[in-house]
């Protein structure tokens, strides 16, 4: 934009000049760059109707540090070429709000569409908007140009690796009670609300358990067992805040640890809730993970969240939102890499040796 207003003012000169010394030659090259300049604006301004683009992601969870491509189309429906054009790429990571900027070259002929792929490499983790914003037009001579906004936008997730840590769980644990809507699998409890089996009366088992209709169908006594409630006896709080003097390193740790926990207690058999203060409902959110796919659940919610700063205790906002709600610990991690169980710090980890540090963890539960 700034090349046009520069020509219309060249040109504005050059007559002004020409009038001034009364100069044929003058008129006639203020004329033409005034012919040129014209057809030029009308070159773009149907350039800028005619061609679009967008951006595609062929998957929408990658590794880090692993090459990703990215497919961007630009598309010409015009009968003129664009032998020049230029897109501006924004990547924005939602969990620090940073962004960077990288500007894309290429052109297509009359008529035609072109696709190119761009190779990205994303050595952080976090949730990751990549966005074409804005397209830049060239004329035939490459020395004017026109933006057309647009507003493509395609999102890839970064999760961070996880790391074993020792769990051990006490009786009091694997046993907690508590109502739940998820139940356990192996074992039967005393929840009639859901039927755990059927299964032949045995010497000790009681009247009342007797399953009469499938009794009288079958011609043999049958009982039938109530499930045990898989309650969470651990909540783990993220407390994580935005922090003006945030470094990259520092995010990879954190969301490295509280990954690897929360996975360690899943795959020791401990369902839990993981809490954090979402800034976008302006409430207390949690996610039950007990499984592999709660747990990528949570991750991927947890990563798309931008954070500001929250005032007061994220524990103390939990217990009035769930009040009367019963757990053995709560754990909580926050942006200085403090692990704390019950409000004791138990482990604190450095953002150059937090691996070191993770793999001596052991909780005992």
């Amino acid at each position: 934009m700034f090349s046009i207003f520069l020509a219309a003012l060249i040109t504005a000169s050059i007559f002004y000049t020409s009038i001034l010394y009364k100069s044929s030659s003058l008129v006639i090259l203020a004329y033409a760059c005034a012919l040129y300049f014209v057809l030029a604006c009308v070159f773009l301004a149907y350039r800028v109707r005619t061609v679009s683009c967008r951006i595609t992601f062929p998957v929408s969870i990658a590794e880090c540090g692993r090459p990703l491509t990215a497919c961007i189309e630009i598309t010409n429906t015009g009968f003129l070429p664009c032998l020049k054009f230029r897109c501006l790429l924004v990547q924005r990571n939602r969990f620090i709000n940073k962004k960077q900027k990288k500007w894309l070259c290429g052109g297509m002929a009359a008529g035609a569409g072109s696709s190119f792929d761009y190779p990205a490499v994303i050595d952080n983790y976090g949730s990751y908007d990549m966005e074409l914003k804005k397209l830049r037009i060239y004329d035939l001579t490459g020395l004017f140009y026109l933006d057309k906004r647009v507003k493509s936008i395609c999102s890839v997730q970064v999760l961070p690796n996880m790391q074993e840590i020792g769990v051990h769980l006490t009786e009091a644990v694997r046993n907690f009670p508590g109502e739940a809507d998820v139940y356990d699998e192996y074992r039967p409890g005393d929840d009639p609300s859901e039927l755990f089996q059927v299964r032949p009366f045995q010497n000790g088992d009681r009247i009342q358990r007797i399953h009469w209709k499938l009794s009288a169908k079958s011609e043999e006594l049958l009982v039938k067992e109530d499930s045990l409630p898989k309650a969470c006896p651990v909540v783990f709080l993220l407390g994580y805040k935005n922090e003006k003097q945030k470094t990259q390193e520092k995010v990879n740790a954190y969301l490295s640890v509280l990954s690897s926990i929360s996975f360690s207690l899943m795959d020791a058999g401990c369902p839990h809730y993981a809490v954090w203060y979402s800034s976008r409902q302006g409430d207390i959110v949690r996610v039950r993970v007990d499984d592999e796919e709660s747990l990528y659940l949570f991750l991927s919610c947890y990563l798309e969240e931008s954070f500001e700063r929250q005032e007061g205790s994220l524990l103390e906002a939990y217990r009035e939102k769930y009040r009367g709600e019963n757990y053995l610990y709560a754990l909580q991690l926050d942006e200085s890499l403090e692990l704390l169980k019950n409000q004791t710090k138990i482990e604190g980890f450095r953002v150059k040796s937090w691996r070191e540090r993770l793999s001596r963890l052991e909780l005992i539960l």
